[in-house]
């Protein structure tokens, strides 16, 4: 979570100590929501740390500033600074710092911190019992990372979202003036946020969802320690040979078989919603082929720009040439292309082609079955040679032939 942490913290605090902070003046009041904001933010600040050291920030999960153990020391720490504090202050500050507040201060500040630990594993992993290696998640298990969906898409955002406007509306009830409009207009936002947390959840429930990988069961973000995140890495494993040229082509086969059973969505040409399943994450052609290599934790992604960046000059962090053109393109470069053959060429990359044009792409499974997005699906399924054909007519299917090139 990004947004929600500080408004999460002060829902929770304003609801757990609820007693207690109804007996503050205006005053106290103000300064405990500011430092239930700040305490709710606070495990984030690894962040900026980590940018001092040589661990990357995507790892700042997985360290000791986001476990329970070190937030329960602090507010130990903080007790006993505040304990101090209080002895030394005269009356008229003793006044104004008084016990009751003191009290509220130092549960906010444990409320906020752990509720932060919290909203992390609710869709994420996180080592919050570190120093055990233990990876925890809530519904990390259930409403996985979708590879090819930004986070705008995903339940965890929508549930920020959700979490941001009563908020705002706890905000708008305690300290401003009522004007009906406003709170109408708060009240629609959450309605509409609902709506858009439900539909986001069942999106991310028929997508096929799957963009992390374990290692003895801990979740791994940069496998070779190289300190570029694997989905951003060309060579995962640095052995000197780019991703594409190393998976084993059994387990691509075995991987879309697997998947390829009506449950996932798919989006296509003939697809009145396409764009918007598309955007949540649905497979097409090319995304099938692309999750298969990643399963083996060997994104093309980063090949395939690597490439557009060499041979297109590209002075950019934008690319307008699609994902797709670029396969086919490197796979030209890389290697050779042939007439398909029953039995010999399972799991590799295949065009259909009607010349000049490739009209789709897929993977070859064993015998007569391809996976494959044909322009009439609506769920994942695997396609026989005489499908693919009848929706091509006079069509071919050239496979790749890939030749190994060093990523150095």
């Amino acid at each position: 979570m990004f947004l929600a942490h500080g408004p999460i913290s002060y829902i929770l605090n304003e609801h757990i100590q609820k007693k207690k902070i109804a007996k503050l003046n205006k005053q106290e009041h103000l300064l405990v929501m500011i430092l239930s904001l700040i305490f709710g933010i606070l495990p984030d600040i690894d962040l900026a740390i980590l940018s001092m050291t040589n661990i990357p920030p995507f790892q700042h999960h997985l360290i000791f500033t986001h476990s329970i153990l070190f937030y329960l020391s602090l507010w130990i720490l903080l007790n006993i600074l505040l304990y101090g504090i209080k002895s030394v202050l005269n009356k008229e500050s003793r006044k104004a710092f008084n016990d009751r507040l003191i009290s509220v201060i130092q549960w906010s500040f444990l409320i906020g911190t752990l509720s932060h630990l919290f909203a992390d594993v609710l869709f994420s992993y996180s080592r919050i019992f570190f120093p055990l290696e233990q990876q925890i998640t809530i519904l990390g298990n259930l409403l996985k990372s979708n590879y090819f969906t930004g986070y705008l898409l995903t339940p965890s955002f929508a549930t920020e979202i959700l979490a941001v406007f009563i908020f705002l509306l706890l905000i708008f009830k305690k300290y401003i003036k009522e004007v009906k409009i406003v709170k109408y207009f708060i009240y629609l936002l959450i309605s509409l946020s609902s709506i858009y947390l439900l539909f986001a959840v069942y999106m991310n429930l028929h997508t096929y969802n799957k963009a992390y990988h374990f290692q003895n069961n801990v979740y791994i973000r940069d496998a070779d320690f190289d300190g570029v995140e694997d989905s951003y890495d060309s060579d995962t494993n640095n052995n000197i040979i780019k991703n594409i040229f190393e998976a084993d082509r059994s387990e691509l086969v075995n991987f879309v078989k697997e998947i390829s059973t009506e449950k996932y969505l798919v989006t296509n040409s003939n697809d009145s919603f396409g764009k918007i399943k598309y955007d949540f994450g649905a497979f097409n052609s090319y995304r099938l082929i692309s999750q298969a290599y990643f399963e083996q934790n060997l994104p093309i992604e980063p090949v395939l720009i690597e490439y557009a960046k060499e041979t297109y000059t590209i002075q950019s962090y934008d690319m307008n040439i699609s994902y797709p053109k670029l396969l086919y393109e490197f796979l030209q470069k890389n290697g050779t292309f042939k007439d398909f053959e029953i039995g010999i060429d399972a799991g590799r990359i295949f065009f259909v082609t009607k010349d000049p044009d490739v009209v789709n792409m897929g993977i070859v499974l064993d015998g007569d079955s391809f996976g494959i997005v044909l322009p009439n699906d609506t769920r994942l399924v695997t396609h026989s040679l005489k499908e693919i054909l009848e929706i091509y007519p006079e069509a071919s299917i050239k496979v790749s032939d890939l030749r190994f090139v060093s990523n150095r």
